[in-house]
């Protein structure tokens, strides 16, 4: 693993801890459900934002701005507060959040609560990396971007989320909807397995993930045992236009699998 891959991974993990402030608005401001829908997050198109959905009737979301390392409260009327993490603990955080929730009349206390994660009232967050910082940002923009371009062609697709607990960014095509039968698509972060960003395409049946592992006719990409779907893996030559053509051919060989 190279130099840059180790701090990306150290910048992401960072922002992971901060993505579950958004989390923790949904999870306490919003009714509960059986499924977690409340606590996903949305991805402005274009630019470096990831929102929660909306905490009351007037609309107020919470927002991080990568590219200012902040986190933001956005009234429904327009208005915005911004606190700037670089230097702020996480208690400071937590304060700040639930000021802001209860100066707009939502009078539910705040509670962060993540799942796996190791956070002290006294832990500060530093911005040690802002280019890696920026390059999370860029690969975010461009993998929406190239996203919404190929969805825009398909009709039965879900709305672009981003699944907070792992960070993927994410679509699902419905290819059958009687035989339960869809297409995901998406960019996943660095792992364990893969300390790249990659944009992936997977074939599912139901909930269970369909063994295309004789895949080999992609232009670019390739079959990755561990995701369990096509993935192509990003880099400073990625660009929109090769990352919808990716998702579109990935599309066409699954189902042309499909009918063989």
């Amino acid at each position: 693993m190279n130099t840059y891959q180790i701090s990306n991974k150290k910048v992401e993990v960072e922002v992971h801890k901060i993505i579950q402030y958004l989390v923790a608005a949904g999870n306490s401001f919003l009714p509960k459900k059986i499924e977690d829908s409340r606590t996903n997050l949305k991805s402005l198109l274009g630019c470096g934002y990831l929102t929660t959905k909306s905490l009351n009737i007037e609309g107020d979301v919470l927002v991080f701005s990568y590219s200012s390392f902040s986190i933001e409260w956005w009234k429904g009327t327009g208005e915005k507060y911004q606190l700037h993490l670089d230097g702020k603990t996480h208690k400071e955080v937590i304060n700040w959040i639930a000021k802001k929730a209860k100066e707009n009349n939502i009078l539910l206390p705040y509670s962060y609560d993540a799942d796996n994660i190791q956070i002290t009232d006294d832990y500060v967050y530093l911005l040690k990396n802002k280019s890696c910082l920026n390059e999370i940002m860029d690969y975010r923009i461009l993998s929406h971007l190239a996203l919404a371009d190929t969805l825009k062609e398909l009709t039965s697709r879900s709305d672009i989320k981003v699944w907070p607990h792992h960070l993927d960014l994410a679509s699902l095509y419905t290819t059958d909807e009687n035989e339960q039968h869809y297409i995901g698509l998406g960019m996943s972060i660095p792992n364990a397995n893969n300390p790249n960003f990659c944009l992936y395409a997977k074939d599912y049946v139901s909930n269970s993930t369909l063994n295309r592992s004789n895949i080999t006719n992609l232009d670019n990409g390739y079959w990755d045992e561990n995701l369990k779907g096509v993935v192509l893996e990003l880099n400073e030559n990625s660009s929109i236009k090769a990352g919808g053509y990716f998702f579109r051919q990935a599309i066409e060989i699954m189902l042309t699998q499909r009918k063989n």
